[in-house]
């Protein structure tokens, strides 16, 4: 099988998939798996694999309609990350960036007990002598993720502890200092710290002031969101 073969194969099943004919697709995509790995070689799967990741994570080839890029099915997405486990090992790139791009920081349905953390990869790959553009966008984005999930209930707490964002801003300044980050993205990291110093510096006085107006003293748009409990019965 060639890489031609293996996509109108995955096309096919995409095809089945757009018509409403789920359960075929899917029988269809499992009988697909079946002899994909009966018998293709190991070095054509890997050579096929990697040409496939490269296309559809690197190049956006395979377009959604909602997503801008086609959703994986759990056959496939088990196939790679049996390749990208076994490439991540070999301390190859961008396969330990892929390696994150599939599953995110959270959550990998292949993985369960969460032996092999993405985030750990997405670091390792990051201090690789081929660190590219997209593994730095990646990790930058990840810390601008956490900065924005801490002060999600600003002013009422902080959800990550103070040495945990200290820890960002370190990291997150090397990055700055050792590659090229895309200025929106420094722009809010700058905002989210200038957010942090004036919440921590507040919160240490005692919170005697209003949180938004002090803010707003200090060159810092911020709104607060509402929050609503509600008691059990």
């Amino acid at each position: 099988m060639n890489y031609e073969q293996f996509i109108s194969e995955v096309q096919t099943y995409w095809d089945m998939r757009s018509k409403g004919l789920k359960k075929q697709a899917n029988g269809f995509l499992s009988e697909f798996i079946k002899r994909f790995r009966e018998n293709v070689s190991k070095g054509d799967a890997d050579d096929i694999l990697f040409q496939f990741c490269k296309e559809y994570f690197d190049e956006m080839k395979f377009p959604g309609t909602n997503l801008p890029r086609r959703h994986l099915p759990f056959q496939i997405t088990e196939l790679l990350d049996s390749y990208l486990s076994q490439e991540c090992k070999k301390n190859r790139m961008p396969q330990m960036r892929w390696a994150f791009q599939i599953f995110g920081r959270y959550y990998n349905p292949h993985d369960p007990k969460g032996e092999r953390n993405p985030y750990d990869i997405l670091k390792l790959a990051y201090e690789h002598e081929q660190c590219d553009e997209q593994t730095v966008k990646l990790y930058f984005g990840v810390l601008l993720e956490d900065l924005w999930l801490g002060q999600h209930h600003f002013p009422e707490h902080c959800c990550i502890a103070k040495g945990y964002f200290e820890q960002i801003v370190g990291i997150a300044n090397r990055i700055i200092e050792e590659k090229t980050v895309d200025l929106p993205l420094v722009e809010d990291y700058k905002y989210y710290v200038k957010l942090y110093h004036i919440y921590f510096r507040w919160d240490e006085n005692g919170r005697t002031e209003d949180f938004c107006e002090l803010c707003h003293k200090n060159g810092v748009e911020f709104r607060e969101v509402a929050a609503y409990y509600f008691r059990g019965q």
